[in-house]
């Protein structure tokens, strides 16, 4: 059964998470346990944007990925989203993960940018189960990259 761990000390000198929810797992409608975080600004303790991460090692981590996150408009261009999975890290870590998987829409060039300054690179056919990811990845027109975090 799985068990959500407490995390009080996520944070850098720019921002700080502290935990939005904790997402039970729903078997039935295939929904792992997620963590979701509120991503504050500490300089004027703003609450900026959300950074969630899935506990998931099922298939559907190939298709809908570990991270998913978002910042206000008005912080964007200051790369807190990659800071804020920077700080996720040691939350995946310590559930024993080693690798994330981070998807982005082909269209948003701002998470992908995120994506790869984290030094994720795209799935390749070796990262995956099976082709029919691949098959549902472009059906969705989704990028997937995958973050090697135990290095």
């Amino acid at each position: 059964m799985f068990k959500f761990k407490e995390f009080n000390n996520l944070c850098n000198d720019e921002i700080r998470l502290t935990l939005k929810s904790k997402d039970e797992p729903d078997i039935e409608k295939g929904y792992a346990p997620r963590y979701g975080f509120s991503i504050i600004h500490i300089k004027d303790n703003e609450d900026i944007g959300v950074v969630y991460f899935s506990v998931d090692s099922s298939k559907r981590q190939y298709i809908y990925g570990h991270l998913s996150y978002g910042v206000s408009p008005a912080y964007a261009g200051h790369n807190y989203a990659m800071k804020a999975c920077k700080l996720i890290k040691d939350v995946a870590l310590e559930h024993g993960f080693k690798r994330l998987f981070i998807g982005s829409g082909f269209d948003n060039i701002a998470s992908r940018k995120t994506i790869e300054k984290l030094g994720a690179r795209p799935i390749t056919i070796d990262d995956v189960p099976d082709e029919r990811v691949f098959e549902e990845l472009r059906g969705n027109k989704t990028d997937m990259y995958i973050w090697e975090i135990a290095e």
